[in-house]
């Protein structure tokens, strides 16, 4: 790599992340940028290694970021574009590598990408220990492990719950996955079990705490104790269908609180502040927030998308979900775990969500059979599971390195 190429790349490199290649450290952890789940379980488990091993040194890489910035924005414009203007386009590639033969050359040909400029960093210094939380790196540490190109520790820890190819690889030693369903599905496929940690997807360690007082933090919004609905997006919503939902949500019957936040994009922000002036409900209108756990604990039911980072949010708070208009591909298969589960109802209309919410609205026992389930299958304390196999492997390479 030249130095020229270097300086790109590190420029190109988020202000999330370390400025270029880490260096030496006991711990890598490989995420991306696309959505927020890959990137907040990174940094979940970044926290509680530092909390659990603090003598360890652990970094966050951008993957996609370090290895080709211009692929990065490619495949994030691709993203974007196939989720919000032909969902039916990403459902179909997704699904149609859902099930592909780990040897097959479609997955040899993932596995490979940015495999060169990755290995050539770490090649000199390699790390402990690499925990993928997004599916290339994996397969490309995986590939290099079992081309004995690489003598690390693998882990890859799957941010959604569905059981996908591209996650799945014999060069990774440990697992992390959401539910115990998870594991199954990957043991009829041959994966060990014994491999498999059902750990939870990792999430703020806030949200290991209990729930702050309900009353309480409604008044600190400067609402009334009465049911209330929280509406988050997600970070590919298109502002049509973000519209769609506030004209369902202005059609609810009161007594009703409504808290929408609108996230980054200041489009949806901006849409949210214009509906909360008009709203006949009591709303309050937000941005990007970081007070999420309190916001759940605030609330009666969830209105979101499926992504795998704020469905696990919810489980650990206990919070019934209404799903509506998820992204095709893995939020489908999130969704219909939900479902399955008990802990979520999907609505595909305008009216489908005016409906499904009138009645959970209305009915204290659904909400409360419905919280129980999510109560159930919620997992807080997935990035400290996380931290303590990090620990294991640490010992156990520093006792070999002393014999």
């Amino acid at each position: 790599m030249s130095e020229r190429q270097g300086a790109r790349r590190r420029r190109a490199v988020r202000k999330d992340y370390p400025e270029g290649w880490p260096g030496s450290v006991d711990v890598l952890i490989l995420t991306a940028k696309y959505g927020d789940g890959h990137l907040s379980a990174a940094k979940a488990i970044q926290a509680a290694v530092n909390r659990l091993v603090p003598g360890a040194t652990v970094e966050l890489l951008d993957y996609y970021g370090f290895v080709s910035p211009r692929l990065d924005r490619a495949i994030r414009w691709g993203y974007m574009t196939s989720v919000r203007n032909a969902p039916w386009a990403y459902r179909w590639f997704y699904h149609s590598t859902q099930h592909i033969d780990p040897n097959s050359s479609t997955q040899s040909m993932l596995n490979r990408i940015g495999l060169r400029e990755f290995y050539r960093a770490v090649a000199p210094n390699p790390p402990r220990l690499i925990i993928s939380t997004y599916p290339t790196a994996a397969g490309v540490v995986a590939t290099l492990k079992e081309r004995r190109l690489l003598d690390v520790e693998n882990f890859v820890v799957m941010t959604d719950y569905a059981v996908h190819s591209q996650w799945l690889h014999r060069g990774v030693d440990r697992y992390f996955v959401g539910a115990e369903d998870m594991r199954e599905a990957m043991a009829s496929r041959g994966f060990d079990p014994d491999a498999i940690d059902v750990s939870g997807i990792p999430v703020d360690p806030r949200f290991r705490q209990p729930g702050a007082d309900r009353a309480r933090e409604l008044a600190a919004l400067g609402l009334e104790d009465q049911p209330t609905v929280l509406y988050m997006g997600g970070s590919y919503l298109a502002t049509t269908q973000f519209r769609e939902v506030l004209g369902a949500l202005a059609e609810l019957p009161g007594p009703v609180n409504l808290v929408v936040v609108g996230g980054r994009a200041a489009a949806r922000t901006e849409e949210a502040r214009r509906f909360a002036a008009q709203s006949p409900h009591p709303t309050v209108a937000l941005g990007y927030v970081t007070n999420v756990p309190d916001l759940m604990s605030a609330a009666d039911v969830l209105v979101t998308k499926a992504g795998g980072l704020t469905t696990t949010e919810a489980l650990c708070r206990g919070l019934p979900m209404v799903v509506y208009r998820q992204i095709p591909g893995q939020e489908d298969s999130n969704a219909e775990f939900l479902v399955r589960h008990e802990a979520a109802v999907v609505t595909r209309t305008p009216a489908q969500l005016v409906a499904t919410l009138t009645r959970m609205l209305a009915d204290p026992a659904e909400r409360a059979r419905r919280a129980a389930a999510a109560r159930g299958l919620g997992l807080p304390d997935g990035a400290s599971r996380v931290a303590e196999r990090v620990r294991e492997v640490l010992e156990r390479r520093r006792v070999h390195a002393g014999a």
